[in-house]
C-alpha cells in the first residue's frame, strides 16, 4: 500500500534507523522504503555517514548523484522494477518518479 505522498515533493520517506533495524548499526549503509507519486521525488540530499543502496520495487525512477572529484559530474540512470543503484557516502543524490503510476523503492 502506497504511503501518503500528497505533499510538496510527492514522496514519503518513513524514518528508519537502528531503533527499527538494529542490524544497521555500524554498517555504514542507509535503508528506507520510499513511496513516490507520479512525478514525485526525493529531493537532493546527502548521508554524511552512510552509503545508500536503492532497489526499485515498483515503477520507474530516475536516480543520480554528483561526483566529488573536481569535475562534479552528474551520474544518472533510469531504473525499472528490480533495478539497483548505489549512492556513495556523503554525495549529493536524488530520486524521481519518471513513470505515470506510483513507484516504490
Amino acid at each position: 500500500m502506497l504511503g501518503n505522498t500528497s505533499n510538496a515533493v510527492g514522496s514519503r520517506v518513513p524514518a528508519v534507523n537502528v531503533a527499527q533495524i538494529p542490524g544497521l548499526n555500524t554498517l555504514g549503509i542507509s535503508f528506507a522504503r520510499i513511496d513516490y507519486a507520479p512525478s514525485g521525488s526525493n529531493p537532493l540530499h546527502t548521508h554524511p555517514r552512510a552509503s545508500e543502496i536503492l532497489t526499485v520495487l515498483e515503477g520507474s525512477l530516475e536516480v543520480g548523484f554528483v561526483t566529488s572529484n573536481p569535475e562534479n559530474r552528474l551520474i544518472t540512470e533510469v531504473l525499472q522494477k528490480g533495478g539497483v543503484f548505489v549512492f556513495p557516502i556523503n554525495l549529493v543524490h536524488f530520486q524521481r518518479n519518471v513513470g505515470t503510476s506510483n513507484a516504490v523503492s
